[in-house]
Protein backbone atom coordinates (compact mmCIF):
# COMPACT_ATOMS: atom_id res chain seq x y z
CA UNK A 1 0.00 0.00 0.00
CA UNK A 2 3.01 2.30 0.46
CA UNK A 3 3.58 2.23 -3.31
CA UNK A 4 -0.05 3.17 -3.89
CA UNK A 5 0.08 6.07 -1.43
CA UNK A 6 3.21 7.38 -3.13
CA UNK A 7 1.54 7.19 -6.54
CA UNK A 8 -1.49 9.10 -5.26
CA UNK A 9 0.69 12.02 -4.14
CA UNK A 10 2.49 12.32 -7.48
CA UNK A 11 -0.43 12.27 -9.91
CA UNK A 12 -0.52 15.28 -12.26
CA UNK A 13 -3.36 17.81 -12.50
CA UNK A 14 -3.82 17.09 -16.20
CA UNK A 15 -6.33 15.14 -18.31
CA UNK A 16 -5.76 11.48 -18.99
CA UNK A 17 -6.84 7.95 -18.26
CA UNK A 18 -6.02 5.88 -15.18
CA UNK A 19 -5.80 2.11 -14.72
CA UNK A 20 -6.33 0.41 -11.35
CA UNK A 21 -4.32 -2.80 -11.03
CA UNK A 22 -4.49 -5.62 -8.48
CA UNK A 23 -1.56 -7.39 -6.77
CA UNK A 24 -1.04 -9.62 -9.82
CA UNK A 25 -0.91 -6.65 -12.18
CA UNK A 26 -4.34 -7.34 -13.70
CA UNK A 27 -6.31 -4.30 -14.87
CA UNK A 28 -9.39 -3.92 -12.67
CA UNK A 29 -10.75 -0.64 -13.96
CA UNK A 30 -10.05 2.06 -16.56
CA UNK A 31 -11.37 5.58 -16.12
CA UNK A 32 -10.95 9.07 -17.59
CA UNK A 33 -10.28 12.37 -15.87
CA UNK A 34 -10.01 16.08 -16.57
CA UNK A 35 -7.58 16.15 -13.64
CA UNK A 36 -5.98 12.83 -12.79
CA UNK A 37 -4.96 13.93 -9.30
CA UNK A 38 -8.46 15.10 -8.38
CA UNK A 39 -10.42 12.23 -9.95
CA UNK A 40 -8.27 9.36 -8.73
CA UNK A 41 -8.06 10.89 -5.25
CA UNK A 42 -11.85 10.77 -4.96
CA UNK A 43 -11.81 6.96 -4.98
CA UNK A 44 -9.79 6.91 -1.79
CA UNK A 45 -12.07 9.21 0.20
CA UNK A 46 -14.15 6.86 2.31
CA UNK A 47 -17.21 9.11 2.42
CA UNK A 48 -17.62 8.96 -1.37
CA UNK A 49 -17.60 5.19 -1.84
CA UNK A 50 -20.62 3.05 -2.60
CA UNK A 51 -20.54 -0.74 -2.18
CA UNK A 52 -19.07 -1.68 -5.57
CA UNK A 53 -16.56 1.16 -5.53
CA UNK A 54 -15.40 0.16 -2.05
CA UNK A 55 -14.91 -3.40 -3.29
CA UNK A 56 -12.85 -2.12 -6.21
CA UNK A 57 -10.64 0.12 -4.06
CA UNK A 58 -9.92 -2.73 -1.63
CA UNK A 59 -8.30 -4.69 -4.46
CA UNK A 60 -6.26 -1.82 -5.95
CA UNK A 61 -2.52 -2.16 -5.37
CA UNK A 62 -1.10 0.16 -8.01
CA UNK A 63 -2.11 2.80 -10.53
CA UNK A 64 -0.95 3.44 -14.07
CA UNK A 65 -1.81 6.57 -16.01
CA UNK A 66 -1.60 7.86 -19.56
CA UNK A 67 -1.64 11.63 -19.81
CA UNK A 68 -3.30 13.30 -22.79
CA UNK A 69 -3.77 16.88 -23.92
CA UNK A 70 -7.55 17.29 -23.81
CA UNK A 71 -10.75 15.91 -22.36
CA UNK A 72 -11.82 14.72 -25.83
CA UNK A 73 -8.66 12.62 -26.13
CA UNK A 74 -9.27 11.15 -22.65
CA UNK A 75 -12.85 10.22 -23.55
CA UNK A 76 -11.93 8.42 -26.76
CA UNK A 77 -8.84 6.73 -25.30
CA UNK A 78 -10.86 5.44 -22.34
CA UNK A 79 -13.38 3.85 -24.71
CA UNK A 80 -10.62 2.19 -26.75
CA UNK A 81 -8.88 0.75 -23.68
CA UNK A 82 -12.11 -0.58 -22.16
CA UNK A 83 -12.93 -2.25 -25.47
CA UNK A 84 -9.41 -3.73 -25.61
CA UNK A 85 -9.11 -5.01 -22.03
CA UNK A 86 -12.74 -5.29 -20.82
CA UNK A 87 -11.79 -4.73 -17.16
CA UNK A 88 -13.93 -6.49 -14.60
CA UNK A 89 -15.09 -3.43 -12.69
CA UNK A 90 -15.95 -1.37 -15.74
CA UNK A 91 -18.69 -3.93 -16.23
CA UNK A 92 -19.65 -4.23 -12.56
CA UNK A 93 -19.78 -0.49 -11.88
CA UNK A 94 -21.86 0.42 -14.93
CA UNK A 95 -25.22 -0.76 -16.16
CA UNK A 96 -24.85 -2.30 -19.63
CA UNK A 97 -27.58 0.07 -20.81
CA UNK A 98 -25.23 3.04 -20.32
CA UNK A 99 -22.88 1.89 -23.08
CA UNK A 100 -23.56 3.90 -26.21
CA UNK A 101 -22.34 3.78 -29.79
CA UNK A 102 -21.90 6.66 -32.21
CA UNK A 103 -23.90 5.63 -35.24
CA UNK A 104 -23.89 6.75 -38.89
CA UNK A 105 -27.34 5.77 -40.15
CA UNK A 106 -28.77 5.82 -43.67
CA UNK A 107 -32.18 7.52 -43.78
CA UNK A 108 -33.22 8.66 -47.21
CA UNK A 109 -30.59 10.51 -49.25
CA UNK A 110 -28.82 12.00 -46.24
CA UNK A 111 -27.25 9.94 -43.47
CA UNK A 112 -27.64 11.10 -39.89
CA UNK A 113 -25.31 10.92 -36.90
CA UNK A 114 -26.70 9.82 -33.55
CA UNK A 115 -25.92 7.91 -30.39
CA UNK A 116 -27.65 4.60 -29.69
CA UNK A 117 -27.43 1.53 -27.52
CA UNK A 118 -26.50 -1.74 -29.21
CA UNK A 119 -30.07 -2.99 -29.01
CA UNK A 120 -31.26 0.08 -30.93
CA UNK A 121 -28.83 -0.25 -33.86
CA UNK A 122 -29.86 -1.71 -37.22
CA UNK A 123 -28.07 -3.88 -39.76
CA UNK A 124 -27.16 -0.96 -42.02
CA UNK A 125 -25.66 1.22 -39.28
CA UNK A 126 -21.96 2.06 -39.12
CA UNK A 127 -21.14 1.96 -35.40
CA UNK A 128 -18.24 3.33 -33.37
CA UNK A 129 -17.74 2.34 -29.76
CA UNK A 130 -18.99 1.25 -27.37
CA UNK A 131 -18.36 4.33 -25.27
CA UNK A 132 -18.37 3.82 -21.51
CA UNK A 133 -21.13 6.30 -20.71
CA UNK A 134 -23.65 8.52 -22.45
CA UNK A 135 -21.68 11.68 -21.62
CA UNK A 136 -18.63 10.42 -23.50
CA UNK A 137 -20.47 9.58 -26.71
CA UNK A 138 -22.57 12.74 -26.69
CA UNK A 139 -19.59 14.99 -25.95
CA UNK A 140 -17.73 13.52 -28.92
CA UNK A 141 -20.74 14.04 -31.20
CA UNK A 142 -21.13 17.66 -30.05
CA UNK A 143 -17.43 18.33 -30.63
CA UNK A 144 -17.49 16.81 -34.13
CA UNK A 145 -20.63 18.69 -35.06
CA UNK A 146 -18.88 22.05 -34.64
CA UNK A 147 -16.36 20.85 -37.18
CA UNK A 148 -18.54 18.90 -39.61
CA UNK A 149 -22.18 20.06 -39.37
CA UNK A 150 -24.62 17.17 -39.93
CA UNK A 151 -28.26 16.20 -39.43
CA UNK A 152 -29.45 14.17 -36.47
CA UNK A 153 -33.19 14.58 -37.01
CA UNK A 154 -35.89 11.98 -37.50
CA UNK A 155 -37.56 11.35 -40.88
CA UNK A 156 -40.67 13.23 -39.74
CA UNK A 157 -38.71 16.24 -38.50
CA UNK A 158 -36.69 16.29 -41.73
CA UNK A 159 -39.94 16.31 -43.76
CA UNK A 160 -41.48 19.00 -41.54
CA UNK A 161 -38.71 21.54 -42.13
CA UNK A 162 -38.56 20.69 -45.82
CA UNK A 163 -42.25 21.60 -46.02
CA UNK A 164 -41.75 24.77 -43.99
CA UNK A 165 -38.88 25.88 -46.22
CA UNK A 166 -36.89 26.97 -43.18
CA UNK A 167 -34.20 25.09 -41.23
CA UNK A 168 -34.42 23.99 -37.63
CA UNK A 169 -32.44 25.71 -34.86
CA UNK A 170 -29.30 23.67 -35.66
CA UNK A 171 -29.51 24.81 -39.27
CA UNK A 172 -29.77 28.44 -38.18
CA UNK A 173 -26.73 28.27 -35.87
CA UNK A 174 -24.51 26.35 -38.27
CA UNK A 175 -24.52 22.91 -36.64
CA UNK A 176 -26.41 21.40 -39.59
CA UNK A 177 -25.98 22.13 -43.28
CA UNK A 178 -29.78 21.92 -43.75
CA UNK A 179 -30.00 19.15 -46.35
CA UNK A 180 -33.77 19.30 -45.83
CA UNK A 181 -33.77 22.55 -47.84
CA UNK A 182 -31.57 21.26 -50.62
CA UNK A 183 -28.70 23.56 -49.63
CA UNK A 184 -26.22 20.75 -50.21
CA UNK A 185 -26.16 17.86 -52.68
CA UNK A 186 -26.27 14.25 -51.46
CA UNK A 187 -22.70 13.75 -52.71
CA UNK A 188 -21.36 16.82 -50.88
CA UNK A 189 -23.18 15.82 -47.71
CA UNK A 190 -21.84 12.28 -47.97
CA UNK A 191 -18.30 13.71 -47.91
CA UNK A 192 -19.05 15.36 -44.57
CA UNK A 193 -20.24 12.07 -43.09
CA UNK A 194 -17.16 10.30 -44.45
CA UNK A 195 -14.98 12.84 -42.65
CA UNK A 196 -16.84 12.13 -39.39
CA UNK A 197 -16.19 8.42 -39.80
CA UNK A 198 -12.53 8.95 -40.63
CA UNK A 199 -12.08 11.14 -37.56
CA UNK A 200 -13.62 8.47 -35.33
CA UNK A 201 -11.26 5.89 -36.87
CA UNK A 202 -8.26 8.12 -36.11
CA UNK A 203 -7.61 8.97 -39.77
CA UNK A 204 -7.16 12.72 -39.29
CA UNK A 205 -4.37 13.15 -41.86
CA UNK A 206 -6.49 11.55 -44.55
CA UNK A 207 -9.30 14.01 -43.84
CA UNK A 208 -6.98 17.00 -44.11
CA UNK A 209 -5.55 15.82 -47.44
CA UNK A 210 -9.04 15.35 -48.92
CA UNK A 211 -10.30 18.74 -47.77
CA UNK A 212 -7.15 20.40 -49.13
CA UNK A 213 -7.65 18.65 -52.49
CA UNK A 214 -11.31 19.70 -52.64
CA UNK A 215 -10.39 23.31 -51.79
CA UNK A 216 -7.73 23.48 -54.52
CA UNK A 217 -10.09 21.93 -57.07
CA UNK A 218 -12.83 24.42 -56.19
CA UNK A 219 -10.42 27.34 -56.53
CA UNK A 220 -9.15 26.10 -59.90
CA UNK A 221 -12.75 25.78 -61.07
CA UNK A 222 -13.35 29.39 -59.93
CA UNK A 223 -15.94 28.20 -57.39
CA UNK A 224 -14.59 30.68 -54.86
CA UNK A 225 -17.52 30.43 -52.46
CA UNK A 226 -16.99 26.67 -52.15
CA UNK A 227 -13.22 27.14 -51.83
CA UNK A 228 -13.70 29.66 -49.02
CA UNK A 229 -16.11 27.34 -47.20
CA UNK A 230 -13.56 24.52 -47.47
CA UNK A 231 -10.79 26.85 -46.30
CA UNK A 232 -12.78 27.67 -43.16
CA UNK A 233 -13.48 23.97 -42.60
CA UNK A 234 -9.78 23.20 -43.01
CA UNK A 235 -8.81 25.94 -40.52
CA UNK A 236 -11.27 24.58 -37.94
CA UNK A 237 -10.13 21.04 -38.56
CA UNK A 238 -6.45 21.91 -38.25
CA UNK A 239 -7.19 23.64 -34.95
CA UNK A 240 -9.01 20.59 -33.62
CA UNK A 241 -6.26 18.34 -34.94
CA UNK A 242 -3.67 20.33 -32.98
CA UNK A 243 -5.61 19.56 -29.83
CA UNK A 244 -6.39 15.94 -30.68
CA UNK A 245 -4.28 12.83 -31.15
CA UNK A 246 -5.68 9.43 -32.02
CA UNK A 247 -5.94 6.82 -29.22
CA UNK A 248 -3.40 4.53 -30.87
CA UNK A 249 -0.69 7.20 -30.46
CA UNK A 250 -1.11 7.13 -26.67
CA UNK A 251 -1.47 3.34 -26.62
CA UNK A 252 1.77 2.93 -28.55
CA UNK A 253 3.59 5.50 -26.41
CA UNK A 254 2.12 6.09 -22.92
CA UNK A 255 4.74 8.81 -22.39
CA UNK A 256 3.72 10.78 -25.49
CA UNK A 257 2.81 13.89 -23.49
CA UNK A 258 6.27 13.99 -21.87
CA UNK A 259 7.92 13.56 -25.27
CA UNK A 260 5.82 16.31 -26.85
CA UNK A 261 6.56 18.79 -24.05
CA UNK A 262 10.27 18.03 -24.28
CA UNK A 263 10.14 18.58 -28.05
CA UNK A 264 8.26 21.88 -27.57
CA UNK A 265 10.95 23.23 -25.24
CA UNK A 266 13.70 22.22 -27.66
CA UNK A 267 11.80 23.88 -30.51
CA UNK A 268 11.50 27.10 -28.49
CA UNK A 269 15.24 27.05 -27.92
CA UNK A 270 15.75 26.78 -31.68
CA UNK A 271 13.39 29.61 -32.69
CA UNK A 272 13.96 32.20 -29.93
CA UNK A 273 17.49 33.57 -30.38
CA UNK A 274 17.83 35.01 -26.86
CA UNK A 275 17.30 31.62 -25.20
CA UNK A 276 20.46 29.79 -24.18
CA UNK A 277 18.71 26.72 -22.75
CA UNK A 278 15.26 25.13 -22.92
CA UNK A 279 12.88 27.38 -20.92
CA UNK A 280 11.92 25.21 -17.96
CA UNK A 281 9.79 27.97 -16.41
CA UNK A 282 7.61 30.05 -18.73
CA UNK A 283 5.27 32.79 -17.52
CA UNK A 284 2.48 34.14 -19.71
CA UNK A 285 0.54 37.36 -19.04
CA UNK A 286 -2.80 38.60 -20.37
CA UNK A 287 -4.98 41.64 -19.63
CA UNK A 288 -8.76 41.48 -19.17
CA UNK A 289 -10.83 44.66 -18.89
CA UNK A 290 -14.00 46.29 -20.17
CA UNK A 291 -13.68 50.08 -20.50
CA UNK A 292 -10.74 49.85 -18.13
CA UNK A 293 -12.87 49.00 -15.09
CA UNK A 294 -12.17 46.01 -12.84
CA UNK A 295 -9.08 45.29 -14.94
CA UNK A 296 -7.15 42.13 -14.19
CA UNK A 297 -3.91 40.62 -15.42
CA UNK A 298 -3.26 36.90 -15.24
CA UNK A 299 0.04 35.10 -14.87
CA UNK A 300 -0.02 31.44 -15.85
CA UNK A 301 3.02 29.23 -15.55
CA UNK A 302 4.37 26.23 -17.42
CA UNK A 303 7.03 24.12 -15.72
CA UNK A 304 8.93 21.87 -18.12
CA UNK A 305 6.15 22.50 -20.64
CA UNK A 306 3.27 21.62 -18.30
CA UNK A 307 0.72 24.12 -17.09
CA UNK A 308 1.13 24.31 -13.31
CA UNK A 309 -1.98 25.83 -11.71
CA UNK A 310 -0.45 26.02 -8.24
CA UNK A 311 1.97 28.64 -9.65
CA UNK A 312 -0.69 30.88 -11.23
CA UNK A 313 -1.04 34.46 -9.98
CA UNK A 314 -3.56 37.22 -10.63
CA UNK A 315 -3.24 40.97 -10.34
CA UNK A 316 -6.05 43.47 -9.80
CA UNK A 317 -5.03 46.68 -11.54
CA UNK A 318 -4.93 49.51 -8.99
CA UNK A 319 -3.41 52.51 -10.76
CA UNK A 320 -5.73 53.06 -13.72
CA UNK A 321 -9.41 52.56 -14.53
CA UNK A 322 -9.44 53.67 -18.17
CA UNK A 323 -8.48 51.46 -21.12
CA UNK A 324 -4.70 51.09 -21.45
CA UNK A 325 -3.44 47.54 -21.94
CA UNK A 326 0.21 48.59 -22.02
CA UNK A 327 -0.03 50.43 -18.71
CA UNK A 328 -1.91 47.56 -17.06
CA UNK A 329 0.60 45.00 -18.29
CA UNK A 330 3.41 47.24 -17.02
CA UNK A 331 1.80 47.52 -13.57
CA UNK A 332 1.30 43.76 -13.26
CA UNK A 333 4.82 42.89 -14.41
CA UNK A 334 6.31 45.50 -12.08
CA UNK A 335 4.45 44.04 -9.12
CA UNK A 336 5.41 40.53 -10.19
CA UNK A 337 9.16 41.25 -10.26
CA UNK A 338 9.14 43.52 -7.19
CA UNK A 339 7.88 40.43 -5.39
CA UNK A 340 11.23 38.70 -6.00
CA UNK A 341 13.17 41.52 -4.29
CA UNK A 342 11.05 41.90 -1.15
CA UNK A 343 12.48 40.67 2.09
CA UNK A 344 10.60 38.03 4.01
CA UNK A 345 8.54 36.72 1.08
CA UNK A 346 8.77 33.35 -0.62
CA UNK A 347 10.24 33.86 -4.08
CA UNK A 348 8.16 32.62 -6.98
CA UNK A 349 11.22 31.84 -9.04
CA UNK A 350 12.52 33.63 -12.11
CA UNK A 351 11.13 32.66 -15.51
CA UNK A 352 13.35 31.58 -18.37
CA UNK A 353 10.86 33.09 -20.84
CA UNK A 354 8.07 35.67 -20.60
CA UNK A 355 5.15 35.43 -23.02
CA UNK A 356 2.56 38.16 -23.51
CA UNK A 357 -0.73 38.04 -25.37
CA UNK A 358 -0.32 40.61 -28.11
CA UNK A 359 2.10 42.21 -30.53
CA UNK A 360 5.14 44.49 -30.50
CA UNK A 361 3.54 47.04 -28.17
CA UNK A 362 2.99 44.47 -25.44
CA UNK A 363 6.45 42.98 -25.99
CA UNK A 364 8.08 46.42 -25.69
CA UNK A 365 6.14 47.17 -22.47
CA UNK A 366 7.27 43.89 -20.90
CA UNK A 367 10.89 44.38 -21.96
CA UNK A 368 10.92 47.89 -20.46
CA UNK A 369 9.92 46.47 -17.06
CA UNK A 370 12.59 43.76 -17.21
CA UNK A 371 15.23 46.34 -18.18
CA UNK A 372 14.36 48.46 -15.12
CA UNK A 373 14.97 45.42 -12.93
CA UNK A 374 18.19 44.58 -14.74
CA UNK A 375 16.80 41.24 -15.94
CA UNK A 376 17.88 39.67 -19.22
CA UNK A 377 14.82 37.45 -19.70
CA UNK A 378 13.62 36.88 -23.29
CA UNK A 379 10.12 38.17 -24.12
CA UNK A 380 7.86 37.09 -26.97
CA UNK A 381 4.30 37.95 -27.89
CA UNK A 382 1.70 35.82 -29.60
CA UNK A 383 -0.51 37.86 -31.92
CA UNK A 384 -3.97 36.32 -32.36
CA UNK A 385 -4.75 37.29 -35.95
CA UNK A 386 -2.23 35.01 -37.63
CA UNK A 387 -0.80 33.28 -34.53
CA UNK A 388 2.46 35.14 -35.16
CA UNK A 389 5.35 34.93 -32.69
CA UNK A 390 6.42 38.53 -32.11
CA UNK A 391 9.81 39.88 -31.05
CA UNK A 392 10.77 43.54 -30.59
CA UNK A 393 12.41 43.83 -33.99
CA UNK A 394 10.78 41.12 -36.09
CA UNK A 395 8.01 38.52 -36.35
CA UNK A 396 8.10 34.78 -36.90
CA UNK A 397 5.43 32.63 -38.52
CA UNK A 398 5.78 29.09 -37.21
CA UNK A 399 4.09 26.16 -38.98
CA UNK A 400 0.81 25.04 -37.44
CA UNK A 401 2.41 21.68 -36.66
CA UNK A 402 5.17 23.30 -34.54
CA UNK A 403 5.14 22.01 -30.97
CA UNK A 404 6.68 25.32 -29.88
CA UNK A 405 3.69 27.19 -31.34
CA UNK A 406 1.22 24.78 -29.73
CA UNK A 407 2.84 25.32 -26.32
CA UNK A 408 2.66 29.10 -26.72
CA UNK A 409 -0.98 28.79 -27.78
CA UNK A 410 -1.82 26.67 -24.73
CA UNK A 411 -0.21 29.27 -22.49
CA UNK A 412 -1.94 32.18 -24.25
CA UNK A 413 -5.37 30.49 -24.19
CA UNK A 414 -5.02 29.56 -20.53
CA UNK A 415 -3.85 33.04 -19.54
CA UNK A 416 -6.82 34.51 -21.39
CA UNK A 417 -9.23 32.16 -19.62
CA UNK A 418 -7.70 32.83 -16.20
CA UNK A 419 -7.73 36.61 -16.70
CA UNK A 420 -11.36 36.61 -17.84
CA UNK A 421 -12.48 34.51 -14.86
CA UNK A 422 -10.83 36.92 -12.40
CA UNK A 423 -12.12 39.98 -14.27
CA UNK A 424 -15.71 38.67 -14.12
CA UNK A 425 -15.24 37.91 -10.43
CA UNK A 426 -14.19 41.54 -9.80
CA UNK A 427 -17.13 42.89 -11.79
CA UNK A 428 -19.59 40.67 -9.94
CA UNK A 429 -18.16 41.64 -6.56
CA UNK A 430 -18.47 45.37 -7.40
CA UNK A 431 -22.03 44.91 -8.68
CA UNK A 432 -23.06 43.23 -5.40
CA UNK A 433 -21.28 45.74 -3.17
Amino acid sequence: MHKLQTQLTTLPHSPGIYKFLDAAGRILYVGKAKSLASRVGQYFQKTLRDGKTRQLVEHVRSIEIIEVFSELEALILEAELIKKWQPKYNILLKDDKSYLYIVLRKEGEFRKVLTARKSDTTSGDVCFGPYPDSYTAKYIVRSLRRLFPFRDCSVSKFAKYRTLGSPCLYGHIGLCVAPCLGKISPHEYDQIIKHVGQFLRGQQKSVVRKVQHQMISAAKGMDYEEAEMLRRTLAKYEYVQQQFRAPREFMENPYLVDDVYEMALKDLLDVIPALTKPPLRIECFDVAAISGQDAAVSMVVALAGRLEKSEYKKFKIKLKDTPDDYFMLTEALTRRFIHETREGVVAWGMPDLVVVDGGKGQVAAAEAVLTRFGLAIPVVGLAKKHETVVFTQHELQLPRSSEALKLLQRLRDESHRFARVYHHHLRSRRALA
